[in-house]
């Protein structure tokens, strides 16, 4: 519990701080040019996932099993290895996407292909960053893994801005991620000494023994989920990006922001009942279980309608006031995007009950449902509603996927993960608990 505290006050201080980074972009750049930066760093997130190539997931997971078993020469190989392809695949795509980008000049402007190519640097920054993260983790030390990304990039990327603002000079998207990839590259520093002093000192000192094959396997289908969890979070922003153009994005992207506020409560709830879960399912406790579930929903629910009422209502003002001019064209998107969040905390943990009861496949395959109704929705209503069809694109991606995990936590655990609980089924009269 007391590591689930820490890295919900963690995430809190992540979510204020970007906020705020994102608050003084959109002020000091306008739409047009908040939108190029959000497009370009929307690129490097979609880049992440088939560069770190399912291993992060993977390494939280072994590494805990080699601590515990001491079996310190397969712990140093899947470190080597893992950090080997990850550059590898890393710098790869980063020459496939450069040229791509290269081959679009005549669809690009100059300036906007020369953000696009240098926020590919953040690229290696943030795969390798993931795989260090995901050690620290596995190691136990979860505050600490979380703490790079969490807080020195968000934070110092916030200080890099407001000393730029001091000195008078004009903010553009190219200065923008060139001081993005500087708190990427503090991040590194920090988290790359942090995972170096708290290494085992048994590990330092043993032969590396590789299984490549064998992870090779392992990581594919946790590559598959991440990679669809980064294109219902990216898809959106870059899509519209390419259709609509950059300053449709940037308004786009306030909005998202600003909606993201509304299912806090839920990340919250995530981590201070992730342990419960699993210990509780295993001991068969099913009743406690349910009525911890229903709590956490219902709190996660309660907290999130107040946020969205207001969000909703005064979207505009909120917008104008927060971001600047031109962005209070984002109060509709806003609007949507908080009835889909208010719709996900009402549905409550259902991927985390999954996951903790050895459903993953589930998980993933609600993931997948809803990528593929984000791409075709986003590729349907864009060009006929602009950016107030991205979010109604993102809102029902995230609708079918509670609506699948829902169900699927019923049908393979008995278990309601709704702010309902099981009102529906004792209605029915199927009231196991």
């Amino acid at each position: 519990m007391k590591a689930a505290g820490g890295s919900a006050a963690l995430a809190f201080s992540s979510k204020v701080l970007t906020l705020l980074a994102s608050i003084l972009l959109a002020r000091w750049m306008g739409p047009e040019g908040y939108g190029v930066y959000a497009t370009a760093m929307a690129l490097v997130m979609l880049l992440t996932v088939p560069t770190g190539l399912g291993l992060p997931m993977l390494v939280v997971r072994l590494l805990a099993s080699y601590s515990l078993h001491e079996q310190w020469g397969l712990m140093r190989g899947l470190l080597v290895r893992g950090n080997q392809v990850v550059l590898g695949a890393s710098l790869i795509m980063m020459l496939i996407v450069a040229a791509a980008i290269w081959g679009l000049g005549g669809w690009l402007s100059l300036t906007n292909q020369a953000v696009y190519l240098l926020a590919l640097t953040i690229v290696p920054l943030t795969a390798l960053g993931a795989m260090r993260s995901a050690a620290l983790r596995g190691l136990h030390h979860v505050i600490l893994g979380q703490l790079p990304e969490s807080l020195v990039v968000p934070g110092f990327f916030t200080l890099f801005l407001l000393a730029w603002h001091v000195t008078g000079a004009r903010l553009s998207p190219q200065n923008a991620i060139g001081l993005q990839i500087s708190a990427f590259s503090v991040a590194f520093i920090v988290g790359t000494a942090l995972l170096l002093s708290r290494l085992p000192s048994q590990m330092r000192q043993a032969t590396p023994r590789y299984e490549t094959a064998t992870w090779a396997r392992s990581a594919l289908p946790l590559l598959f989920l991440g990679g669809m969890n980064i294109i219902n979070t990216q898809a959106d922003v870059l899509m519209l990006a390419a259709i609509q153009g950059p300053e449709s994005a940037g308004v786009y992207r306030a909005a998202a922001r600003g909606a993201d506020l509304v299912v806090f409560s839920l990340l919250v709830v995530n981590m201070a009942v992730q342990p419960t879960i699993a210990h509780l399912y295993a001991a068969g406790e099913m009743k406690k279980l349910q009525r911890i579930i229903t709590i956490a929903a219902r709190g996660a629910f309660s907290a999130s309608l107040p946020v969205a009422l207001v969000l909703a209502w005064f979207g505009q003002p909120i917008l104008s006031g927060v971001y600047g001019e031109g962005f209070e064209d984002g109060a509709a998107c806003l609007a949507i995007l908080c009835g889909a969040q208010v719709i996900n905390a009402a549905a409550g943990p259902a991927a985390l009950i999954l996951n903790m009861t050895a459903h993953e496949r589930d998980s993933a395959l609600g993931v997948a449902i809803a990528a593929i109704v984000n791409i075709v929705s986003n590729a349907t209503l864009i060009p006929i509603w602009g950016i107030e069809g991205a979010a109604f694109a993102t809102g029902l991606s995230l609708v079918t996927w509670n609506i699948v995990l829902v169900v699927y936590v019923r049908r393979r655990t008995g278990l309601s993960s709704t702010a309902a609980g099981n009102f529906f089924g004792r209605l029915r009269g199927d009231d196991q608990w």
